[in-house]
């Protein structure tokens, strides 16, 4: 993935706050990537190599930001992240000579104002309620624009690319994210815009997710066809069935795991499977356990598989149809974004369907020992029900961020489902993250 720099602003040649001392800055340099105007990347020379750092703030506030650290360099470049649009900065270098620390004098740049393709963004909130971090989000669009906003639905960082980007994305550390170029690229890439990873999966097609496993290995779901004799359910002698398969890439981008439906599940065990045919199973999401083992969400079959990471058995299905007994009112529809929040404990969004249930839900679930128990369920009202896409996660141990896709909302809620904020755009988006990071 590539993204290009418009350089702006100016040049000093040289700054020293005591020009006696032998360490001097030179060439400062501010500039604007033209992906994200919220981001300013100032680079500098110092005469002798030097740890070195940055304090910025708003002109007339008192609210004083650090920088990343640049270490034991002659040549620097630092980011500066999360800036407010239209407003005028102040910022001071800090650098040492020896034992000395020495900073130079007071600087400053401007943000200009957001660009017009950005989403807009209504909100609804409790006038008490805030949060710390960020909602990662990734519009469904042409060009792809992906998105960090503030506790009040400020856009705080931004990155657009050329072109659109396909729906998997995961926060992969506090600093990057994965993200699916197209249906073969994967790319793992810093908030900064670097690019750390680039992996091409040549002939394994990625569709729906991309995670990491506890191994810091990335695992994706792929598209799996094979040929049956369907004559018997109405179909034909040569029909091809289109499945799922998971695909593990360790952190050089080399292909270490492969699993394929087929080699695990019978298709004709299925009676409807020629209405399934041309999307058996629709997977879309990959819970990754504790013991790194894989939860595999199945939307079509309404069912959840755990599959054993190493040699790919089937460990147990459970939902509708499946080997796990389970309470009618506690089966899920076409759900979505499957993870484990604590020791055999998940949290999975509830989609609900136009035919059996038209509420979307969060259901929090134990699976100790192959026994289903129900903890925790939170109903939103109708006017969040997402038939498809859509997920929920907790942050802060007790609250719940919730994304409707079909109804370009984005809702958080406590516990008992009481809605604390509630986002509404005239954009989509598949996912929403909390992003733990310091502002």
């Amino acid at each position: 993935m590539q993204f290009n720099f418009q350089y702006i602003f100016f040049i000093f040649i040289t700054i020293s706050s005591c020009s006696f001392f032998d360490n001097k800055i030179s060439s400062i340099n501010i500039k604007t990537p033209s992906f994200n105007i919220l981001q300013k990347k100032i680079s500098f020379e110092t005469s002798v190599k030097s740890d070195v750092y940055i304090t910025y703030w708003i002109k007339g506030s008192d609210s004083i930001y650090y920088s990343s650290n640049s270490f034991n360099n002659l040549t620097h470049e630092i980011s500066l992240l999360y800036l407010k649009p239209e407003s005028e900065y102040s910022f001071l270098i800090h650098y040492n000579s020896d034992e000395k620390k020495l900073k130079s004098d007071t600087l400053s740049f401007f943000v200009d104002s957001l660009p017009d393709f950005l989403p807009d963004f209504t909100l609804l909130k409790e006038d008490d309620y805030e949060f710390n971090g960020y909602i990662f989000l990734r519009t469904q669009m042409d060009p792809g624009i992906q998105l960090l906003l503030d506790d009040d639905a400020n856009i705080v960082w931004y990155q657009k690319s050329d072109t659109s980007l396909s729906r998997p994305f995961d926060i992969s550390s506090p600093d990057s994210y994965l993200s699916q170029y197209n249906p073969s690229l994967i790319y793992e890439i810093n908030f900064i815009g670097d690019t750390l990873l680039k992996i091409d999966t040549k002939n394994e097609i990625l569709h729906h997710e991309l995670t990491k496993d506890i191994n810091n290995n990335i695992i994706a779901l792929t598209y799996e066809y094979k040929t049956f004799d369907l004559s018997n359910f109405g179909g034909g002698e040569m029909d091809s069935i289109k499945g799922d398969g998971l695909v593990v890439y360790d952190s050089s981008g080399k292909l270490v795991w492969k699993w394929n439906i087929f080699d695990h599940e019978d298709p004709l065990s299925y009676k409807n499977i020629n209405s399934l045919k041309n999307d058996w199973t629709h997977g879309n999401a990959i819970g990754v356990t504790h013991d790194n083992n894989y939860v595999l969400s199945l939307r079509t079959i309404n069912q959840l598989w755990k599959i054993d990471s190493k040699n790919g058995k089937i460990l147990w299905k459970l939902g509708l149809n499946g080997n796990i007994p389970i309470e009618e009112s506690s089966f899920f529809y076409a759900q979505h974004a499957i993870h484990e929040i604590g020791v055999d404990t998940f949290l999975l969004f509830d989609n609900g369907t136009s035919n059996e249930r038209m509420i979307s839900r969060a259901l929090i679930f134990s699976m100790i020992e192959d026994q289903f128990k129900l903890l925790h369920s939170i109903e939103l009202p109708k006017d969040l029900f997402s038939f498809k896409q859509g997920s929920v996660y907790r942050f802060d141990q007790d609250k719940f961020l919730f994304c409707s896709s079909t109804n370009s909302k984005i809702a958080i809620t406590d516990i008992d489902g009481k809605i604390l904020w509630n986002l509404s755009s005239n954009f989509s988006f598949y996912r929403a993250y909390h992003l733990n990071t310091n502002k």
